[in-house]
């Protein structure tokens, strides 16, 4: 069975975690760009349509796939991370986006509640704590990139 451009396209922005430019759906899929271009609109199209609860959307030179604002805080607990308390989301994420780091610096940027924070990450399997010294050195696991779909913490850090 052959696959159009539309279906590849479309399968390809369901998986994608950023913007994908025009350029890279077309290499990548063995498109032209003006295929390309047609099944986007054709994508932007049908789901308007269609009525789903998400729509294409243009970001940082690329297209996305976006849920509707209407569903955003019905779906939340569903999404990675949507469980987590968003205080401790922004703590795990300055850990993963800086780890390894020192505890000493993460409580100094986000301030005397992170101890809370950094324990339960700690007990729910996202980071892990190597003493040194004073402080301890925070790092995230594999249960982390596991939960968030990641391959490697190259994935996330600069």
């Amino acid at each position: 069975m052959g696959r159009s451009a539309k279906t590849v396209v479309e399968a390809a922005l369901f998986v994608a975690t950023r913007p994908l430019t025009l350029a890279e759906l077309s290499r990548v899929l063995g498109l032209t760009d003006s295929e390309t271009y047609a099944a986007l609109e054709e994508i932007a199209t049908e789901l308007e349509r269609m009525g789903k609860p998400y729509r294409l959307v243009q970001k940082s030179g690329g297209y996305i796939l976006e849920l509707l604002e209407e569903y955003v805080d019905i779906v939340r607990p569903f999404a990675p991370g949507g469980d987590i308390p968003e205080p401790e989301l922004r703590t795990l994420a300055l850990i993963a986006y800086r780890g390894p780091i020192k505890q000493a610096e993460v409580v100094r940027i986000r301030g005397q509640r992170a101890y809370a924070h950094i324990k339960n990450l700690v007990k729910r399997g996202f980071v892990r704590a190597k003493k040194d010294g004073n402080t301890r050195v925070l790092e995230v696991t594999e249960e982390f990139l596991d939960y968030f779909g990641l391959h490697s913490s190259k994935d996330f850090s600069s």
